[in-house]
């Protein structure tokens, strides 16, 4: 409540908070009844609330998750922010008057991708942060409202599609429940650092640029941020969209940039992809944890009673109560306020030498004048609600008073007024009494009183003025408005498909005859290259049986050209993002990067049109064995390495320091690229790296160190179709694989995989 607070106090139009059960940050959820405190003091003040219920939900949560929704109808939610297919469907039917927003973690990041949640009744698409200025432009002019994020922590991952910590340590991103492993250090080519560690996004000086891009909405990452950064952070943005509205817009100031810095930065900032940057220009691999700024050097270093101490020629002001860093070790500063340029004393716990860099991480002074925005009588104060006020009060006749915000109103009276004998009530007394209005927001603007020689008790008309502004208070928060849509219905189309098949994916395009001959039903094309000129030489020769999987992420300018192919040689597809549905194609079905975890994505699947699903990697056995009694072709992944993390950063042109022109980038190309490479953690387990290439850029996937194998455990999975990967195989090891699942479908006692020393190291994810 108190970052709630300090973001309205600071400036904000609106707050995206967690409900407890179901939000991304499930550490950061409200209560119900906290719920419908935030939502009230929201109201009250004209302010919005989005709730986000953005994780993939089971089947057996769908009855408490309505619970959920339910409840924020109720409280008129100003939007709920989804992610999962199935729980949209339930909100168009069920929840109408509930405003939807897609969620960053529906990985949305161009036109197509707007168009689709539009269709389905979205107001609003919060883009994917990889996206650029022009991606919003075009999203944008679908005329759905466009959100943005401006400000805060990054995840290195294309949102909604991180498995890292799912698979890694049972913590799913997908859950809310992301322990975030790429915060930690890794070894890459030798060296070690946080190779998946992004800088915070700061935004500041594009806020011009993204409001000519046609962005509805600036976002502000403040999830488990302390209330000081939101107030910081908030009010500085604040200033920057007011200079934008009235046409005086400015770059931030020194100030400002450093108020920024210094309430929580990682190596500087970035300015992230909507802006440009690139590689080393958005990863920081030398530390994860907010660094401050300089403080100043070590001058000395020495003993004094037994107290090992340091002299530090202060950079900037030092103050009581200020959080250091001294070369690692953490201190609190308790002493006098030091001024710039002065030496400061500070005891410390291990030894520093001459020189040592000192920073301050919590600079009190500032932590101070952001609270003092928010604390006590000071929200109030920032945020008033100015109101008019009417009394009429005449001898042997019941007072009346009206309240009123110059749009809600209130009635309150009934006690009957005496004639006075003395002191007759005065304009100037009903005044005094209305003005009163301490431990509220609300601030007497205009009063008008109607009265001649009565008598009116002082007590009595704060009486009056109280129940009146409770009043007022009620009517402004019952009657805060909200936008509905029109009721849905997505009822199952009949275009079921019942087959039941083994499919093979492979990067390889001269692997598709040959395993559709030993034993796939079907084959999946998972090219690594989606340029037209490595494309245009395969597209005649697609055997019949033969699916093109889409990338995860590309430009509307590269999916347009998948498009127009596979229509053109009528290729089926395999879609790899919600937003690749909103483009009509010869033949889809819905790879395993459309989650599917609820029957009621399921049967939206099958109204429009796509009767074949791919399960969730995150879905466990009895969860599976479930859902596998829908009347659609579910398709089980079986074999093969998990992608962990879809990356938009190159961790090789980042070792190289290289931050621009990555369009010309050639070291695949010179086989000194990323492509072979592995990321390797503080267990020595090796991750491979598999570069995508697209016409505007590359896409690096992150593998999981071992592959998936469940064939020891599909005796009771054999009423849907699996689904072998391959990725890093060599050919033996693919037709091995192959043949030994070709058997298993069929019924027989396949060879084991391990022999021959083939791929001896599995897992059975989360089954």
């Amino acid at each position: 409540m108190d970052a709630l607070k300090a973001a309205y106090a600071n400036g904000a139009d609106a707050v995206y908070l967690g409900a407890a059960a179901f939000g991304a940050r499930a550490s950061a959820g409200f209560d119900p009844d906290t719920l419908k405190s935030a939502m009230h003091l929201a109201h009250l003040h004209g302010k919005k609330i989005y709730v986000t219920v953005n994780i993939l939900v089971k089947d057996q949560e769908l009855d408490d998750v309505r619970k959920t929704l339910s409840l924020l109808r109720d409280l008129h939610a100003d939007g709920v922010i989804l992610q999962d297919l199935g729980l949209m469907k339930i909100c168009r039917e069920e929840f109408p008057s509930l405003p939807v927003h897609a969620s960053t973690q529906m990985a949305l990041h161009n036109a197509a991708g707007a168009e689709f949640v539009k269709k389905l009744g979205a107001k609003r698409i919060v883009l994917a942060r990889e996206c650029t200025l022009s991606d919003m432009r075009r999203a944008a002019d679908t005329g759905l409202e466009v959100e943005a994020f401006c400000h805060g922590a990054m995840c290195v991952s294309v949102s909604g599609q991180c498995l890292f910590s799912s698979m890694i340590g049972g913590r799913s991103g997908n859950r809310g429940r992301c322990a975030q492993p790429c915060r930690l250090n890794y070894t890459y080519q030798g060296k070690e650092g946080a190779w998946l560690s992004p800088r915070d996004l700061c935004a500041r000086d594009h806020m011009l640029d993204m409001c000519l891009a046609g962005v509805h909405s600036f976002k502000i990452e403040g999830r488990l941020k302390r209330p000081e950064y939101v107030a910081e952070v908030t009010s500085i943005y604040r200033k920057a969209l007011d200079q934008v509205l009235s046409g005086s817009f400015s770059f931030a100031t020194d100030e400002e940039n450093e108020r920024l810095r210094q309430i929580f930065s990682r190596g500087g900032f970035t300015k992230g992809y909507l802006a440009g940057a690139e590689d080393a220009g958005i990863i920081y691999e030398k530390r994860v944890t907010p660094e401050g700024l300089v403080l100043g050097n070590v001058k000395n270093v020495y003993k004094k009673g037994g107290v090992l101490l340091a002299d530090v020629a202060l950079q900037r002001d030092l103050h009581n109560e200020d959080g250091l860093e001294a070369g690692k070790q953490p201190l609190r500063y308790a002493g006098p306020d030091v001024q710039n340029g002065k030496t400061a004393t500070l005891r410390l716990r291990d030894a520093l030498k001459p020189g040592d860099t000192v920073r301050i991480t919590d600079d009190e002074s500032q932590l101070s004048r952001a609270r003092a925005t928010y604390e006590g009588t000071a929200f109030d104060a920032a945020l008033p609600i100015p109101f008019d006020a009417y009394l009429y009060a005449m001898p042997g006749q019941p007072v009346s008073a009206f309240f009123s915000d110059g749009v809600h109103a209130a009635h309150v009276g009934g006690e009957i007024c005496q004639k006075s004998e003395n002191k007759p009530l005065t304009e100037e007394a009903v005044r005094r009494s209305f003005e009163k209005t301490g431990g509220t927001p609300f601030v007497l603007r205009d009063l008008h009183t109607e009265t001649q020689n009565a008598f009116f008790p002082v007590s009595l008309l704060n009486a009056l003025r109280r129940e009146g502004l409770e009043k007022l208070a009620l009517e402004r928060i019952e009657n805060h408005s909200v936008e509905a849509s029109e009721k849905a219905c997505f009822a199952p189309s009949e275009r079921w498909n019942l087959r039941r098949r083994l499919i093979v994916s492979t990067p390889h395009f001269s692997d598709l005859e040959k395993m559709l001959e030993n034993g796939a039903d079907a084959v999946i094309f998972a090219p690594e290259d989606y340029t037209e000129k490595a494309l245009s030489p395969l597209l005649s020769r697609f055997p019949k049986d033969a699916y093109l999987a889409l990338p995860v992420q590309c430009s509307d300018e590269t999916l347009s050209f998948l498009h127009r192919i596979t229509q053109e040689y009528r290729i089926p597809v395999v879609l790899s993002s919600p937003g690749q549905m909103g483009l009509a194609w010869h033949r889809a079905i819905c790879g395993e990067d459309i989650p599917v975890m609820n029957m009621e994505t399921v049967n939206l699947l099958s109204h429009l049109g796509y009767s074949s699903c791919t399960f969730s990697r995150e879905m466990k056995g009895e969860q599976i064995k479930r859902m596998s009694a829908a009347p659609a072709e579910c398709i089980l992944p079986v074999y093969g390495r998990t992608r962990l993390m879809v990356l938009n950063h190159c961790p090789m042109r980042t070792l190289k320091g290289m931050k621009a022109n990555r369009h010309l980038c050639t070291l695949c190309e010179r086989g000194c690229g990323t492509k072979g490479t592995f990321l390797t953690d503080r267990m020595g387990v090796s991750y491979p790296l598999v570069p995508i290439h697209l016409k505007e850029t590359c896409l690096v996937q992150l593998y999981a160190a071992a592959p998936l194998n469940l064939s020891e455990k599909l005796q009771g999975h054999k009423d849907v179709s699996w689904l072998v990967h391959f990725t890093t195989e060599n050919e033996e090891e693919r037709q091995h694989i192959l043949r030994h699942f070709a058997a298993l479908r069929k019924g027989e006692t396949p060879s084991p995989l391990r022999e021959k020393g083939v791929l001896g190291r599995y897992t059975d994810g989360v089954l």
